[in-house]
């Protein structure tokens, strides 16, 4: 067999060094809010240019396994996934974080994602042809339904009320509307020219999960005074692999949903992830853990986002249509390397095509050991941080990841925006995640929707095109039954007495207020703002969002109760945050980043600080301006010859 053939060409000195280099590399690059696996391939294309091609491939996708993986790190400590695949991951990692299981689920993460990685690749090496036959089987209207898929799963099981989450999920395909409709060329809803371009999907992560941990971590700050926001406990490892290989049905799940979602152009581990999820809690004997610390959620979620892939490049390489976002820039670096995808590369260029497979298999193995080293290292530092300096440190390093992504100040602030607004929405009982999903998927949905519009038009009708064929059934039955699963599993719940609403008369009301208040301004844009085709899907959305947002309403004068007491005190300390957060904006450009920075992370550090420790944290500040002033003088000219100029000086 040729994989066996060319192996040993993986085992050189140099592809075992690069493999090491690019493993480690791609575990710090993923744990970093806004650097996604899109992101960081894309970044290290131009190393390759000096490289041969089998080299060159290799650290590209060793660079690829290692950022799915790693984004699950900062999701876990600290509830903000480091990329869109580690969306699922966050929702009982960070609770088992919480619980003071940091390192137990970091380990679960790793070992997880091995696992499905190594049958992701076998699967690229052994079922290649007939996989890509069934890649081409996706049109528009399969690949419409794909995404939809993707937002009702999440809607329904990462919220603790479906509606809200299918609301959620709405509002996030309506905001990837706004810009320039890619199809028509018609500008959508931009009320401001910070959002000419539309709401990049980093920013949007980075806002939606980043600034309302933030004001969790301040609030957390006042109510304990001093110490970190979780407890920390020891775990072997010894232990975490034995119990991650008893969970056979949540390793089987995830990596199955991987495969299969891998294959399919365009839908990304975002989906896998969220697939699995949803599947292994359905398949769970209490469905009622998921969401709260349940080990089950991260193993199926890390293996399916790992075990997609492999499964990914298998149309890349045959028929050059990428199965992931990140696959399609792999596509660039085939073609640098004057590699075209097709028979040729499994007869022409074998030894560098299967060298390039070969490795990804070892690659498996390098995340392992050096992810597992790395979750001892990370869980043990991020939890003893104390909760005001996490705060501090997430707000710059929001501001670093988003600004980075495009230098963009408008980025920045759309982040902040996005972000504050969620916090309030999260408050009444709406979730980041949904809408996150429906900012990534906005896209591929609405695309797909107008092609495959046109394209019923010209013949059978939207009925038959959209409704009809097997795979669109199957698509349109798991949707609805994702739904109605998690309808019935709600009343159940309630019925029980066991339901989470929201507790307080202004927050349960003010929450549906708000919500039905908002979804009425979008319905009025988007019937007032514009006609025609570019319109129609946004529209659509309105509609839709109005609906939900009635329900919403209407549960929340039902559920009336009496009010928090400490509901006061949280938004005294969440306006505090916010005045620092808006002052770091406003002076942003005016003072350059690093000064700024400075300033936001000593404010917001000393507001919480126990006054006797005040003192010495001003005298070791004072210290620390006078040396960056130093610094900074003395190198301005050379940071200026290798930084672009902009909002950094």
């Amino acid at each position: 067999m040729e994989f066996i053939q060319f192996f040993g060409d993986v085992l050189t000195l140099e592809i075992m060094l690069v493999l090491v280099l690019a493993t480690g590399a791609g575990l710090v690059l993923g744990a970093m809010p806004g650097l996604s696996p899109t992101m960081a391939v894309a970044l290290l294309i131009p190393f390759t240019f000096h490289m041969d091609s089998a080299t060159g491939l290799v650290l590209l996708g060793a660079v690829y396994t290692a950022t799915v993986a790693g984004g699950a790190i900062s999701g876990i400590l600290v509830n903000i996934p480091g990329a869109p695949a580690n969306i699922a991951t966050v929702l009982d990692g960070h609770p088992l974080a919480k619980q003071g299981r940091a390192s137990e689920a970091l380990h679960y993460c790793f070992i997880s994602s091995f696992i499905g990685g190594v049958i992701g690749v076998v699967v690229l090496i052994f079922f290649t042809p007939p996989l890509a036959e069934l890649a081409l089987a996706f049109g528009p209207a399969e690949l419409f339904w794909i995404a939809i898929v993707g937002v009702t799963v999440i809607g329904s099981v990462g919220s603790k009320s479906v509606v809200k989450g299918l609301l959620s999920g709405a509002a996030g395909l309506w905001i990837s509307t706004i810009g320039i409709s890619p199809i028509f060329g018609e500008a959508r809803f931009v009320f401001s020219d910070h959002v000419t371009g539309g709401v990049h999907v980093v920013a949007a992560l980075i806002g939606l999960f980043a600034i309302p941990q933030v004001f969790q971590l301040l609030v957390t700050a006042r109510e304990k005074n001093t110490g970190s926001l979780y407890s920390l406990e020891s775990h072997r490892l010894i232990d975490s692999i034995r119990y991650n290989l008893r969970r056979f049905k949540a390793l089987a799940v995830g990596t199955v949903s991987g495969v299969i979602v891998g294959i399919i152009p365009g839908a990304g581990g975002q989906i896998a992830g969220l697939v699995a999820y949803d599947q292994v809690r359905k398949f769970s004997d209490d469905p009622d853990r998921f969401g709260k610390g349940e080990p089950d959620g991260v193993i199926a979620a890390e293996s399916a986002n790992n075990a997609m892939v492999g499964p990914s490049l298998v149309p890349l390489l045959t028929l050059g249509v990428p199965g992931s976002p990140t696959a399609a820039v792999l596509l660039g670096g085939l073609l640098i390397n004057g590699l075209f995808p097709g028979p040729d590369l499994f007869t022409v260029h074998a030894q560098v095509t299967w060298t390039f497979i070969g490795s990804l298999l070892i690659a498996q193995g390098l995340m392992l050991v050096l992810g597992l080293g790395l979750s001892r290292t990370s869980s043990y530092w991020v939890m003893r941080v104390p909760s005001h300096y996490m705060a501090a440190a997430v707000t710059v390093l929001a501001v670093i990841g988003t600004y980075s992504i495009q230098n963009s100040y408008s980025d920045v602030l759309v982040m902040a925006t996005l972000g504050a607004l969620m916090y309030v929405g999260s408050r009444y009982g709406f979730s980041a995640a949904p809408m996150v999903l429906g900012i990534i998927l906005g896209p591929i949905a609405e695309d797909n929707f107008q092609m495959g519009k046109m394209i019923a038009e010209t013949g059978e009708g939207m009925f038959s095109y959209f409704f009809l064929g097997t795979i669109n059934i199957i698509l349109v039955t798991l949707c609805l039954v994702s739904i109605v699963y998690s309808v019935l599993a709600e009343v159940k719940q309630r019925r029980r007495g066991g339901t989470v609403v929201d507790a307080g008369v202004d927050r349960s009301l003010a929450g549906g207020l708000g919500a039905a208040v908002l979804s009425l301004i979008v319905l009025g844009a988007a019937v007032f703002s514009g006609s025609g085709e570019a319109f129609f899907f946004p529209r659509l959305l309105a509609v839709i969002m109005t609906g939900l947002s009635i329900v919403v309403l209407w549960d929340g004068i039902r559920s009336l109760r009496s009010s928090d007491v400490r509901e006061a005190a949280r938004w005294r300390d969440i306006g505090a945050g916010s005045t620092v957060i808006v002052g770091y904006l406003i002076v942003l450009e005016m003072l350059g980043f690093y000064a700024s920075s400075f300033l936001a992370f000593a404010l917001i550090a000393l507001c919480y600080l126990p006054l006797r420790n005040r003192r010495s944290v001003l005298m070791l500040a004072s210290v620390s301006v006078v040396f960056i002033g130093i610094v900074y003088l003395s190198f301005e000219h050379m940071l200026q010859v290798m930084t672009p100029r902009g909002i950094l000086f």
